[in-house]
């Protein structure tokens, strides 16, 4: 059940020979929850599914497969419960040069149409890797996310140990689609910010660690903040609210902001100042009553985590805690 192949081999006495597998079709949904207790602990506790093709020739010698096989996989799905994350549409055809050492051709691809990482939605994901022995190397990974795309170059990690640092571009973020992840300051957001982020894997999961976004030049954003005396008006001394009351008005009435800068910045461990994060902010009210501009900056110091609202038991993580 869930399974068909055709295929030969050719025996001496003592059980060596060659062998040819013209095709083979394996349904996961089946058969994968029967493997997974043999198989590499990283795999081991995923639930996947879809239908996998292969064919392959080579050699039995020693005890061990040589050869050669090309094995692809169609709409399927990887879930994984204990890392919160799922794909689905995934997609790859592998072409495995040396069964032996487990060595591919360069430039296999692993897609996937759409997908979730503990809060986060993802859209299309690629993948180009090559895999040597124990050892994967991604030479670009690049996946949409919050309206933009987060791409990350020359990765390479062991499948024994999955762990590694790397640094991800990101372009055109829309900060409307981050704003759950954010501080309780804003309501609703549109722009798109360009910048970069470090992220480690380990075995907990993924941790967030030093990062930049910042609006492209000429593009400003909209920001309207949670309506009520808020981080931008308590955070001022009261007699500067009350020579400036626009900014606690903006706050109270809900009058979005335009902004022609936004700086966003993440410093987990800390920087020279003691700030964990900061934000520069520079615009203008959209109600023509406001006459003066409004340039903040805002700074962070103490844990991250308790103010983004990743909260405490997701794998997606800030470093530094």
């Amino acid at each position: 059940h869930g399974l068909r192949l055709r295929g030969e081999a050719r025996v001496d006495p003592m059980g060596e020979g060659s062998w040819r597998l013209h095709e083979a079709e394996i349904d996961l949904g089946v058969w994968f929850g029967w493997l997974a207790p043999g198989a590499a602990p990283e795999v081991a506790d995923l639930l996947i599914a879809g239908l996998v093709n292969a064919s392959g020739e080579g050699t039995w010698r020693g005890g061990q497969v040589g050869g050669r096989a090309k094995i692809a996989l169609v709409n399927g799905r990887i879930e994984s419960p204990a890392r919160k994350s799922k794909f689905e549409g995934v997609a790859f055809t592998v072409d495995i040069e040396d069964l032996l050492t487990r060595r591919t051709a360069a430039g296999q691809v692993f897609t996937w149409t759409s997908g979730r990482y503990d809060l986060v939605e993802l859209g299309a994901g690629r993948v180009e890797f090559t895999l040597d022995g124990d050892r994967v190397k991604i030479a670009l990974a690049t996946i949409a996310v919050f309206g933009g795309e987060l791409a990350v170059r020359s990765v390479e990690f062991s499948t024994k140990k999955a762990e590694f640092t790397a640094s991800a571009q990101m372009t055109g973020v829309d900060i409307g689609k981050m704003v759950f992840l954010l501080p309780e300051i804003l309501t609703q957001a549109s722009g798109r910010l360009d910048g970069y982020v470090d992220l480690t894997r380990d075995a907990k999961g993924i941790s967030i660690g030093e990062g930049y976004l910042g609006l492209r030049q000429g593009e400003p954003a909209t920001l309207q903040f949670v309506p009520r005396p808020g981080v931008l008006s308590a955070a001022l001394p009261p007699a500067i609210n009350k020579l400036y009351p626009g900014i606690l008005q903006m706050e109270t009435a809900g009058i979005p902001l335009q902004a022609e800068e936004l700086q966003i910045r993440f410093v987990p461990r800390g920087d020279e100042e003691g700030r964990t994060a900061w934000v520069h902010l520079a615009g203008r009210p959209v109600d023509p009553a406001f006459k003066g501009p409004i340039d903040l900056t805002l700074n962070v110091r103490g844990p991250l985590d308790e103010v983004f609202n990743a909260g405490a038991n997701s794998t997606l993580r800030l470093m530094g805690r």
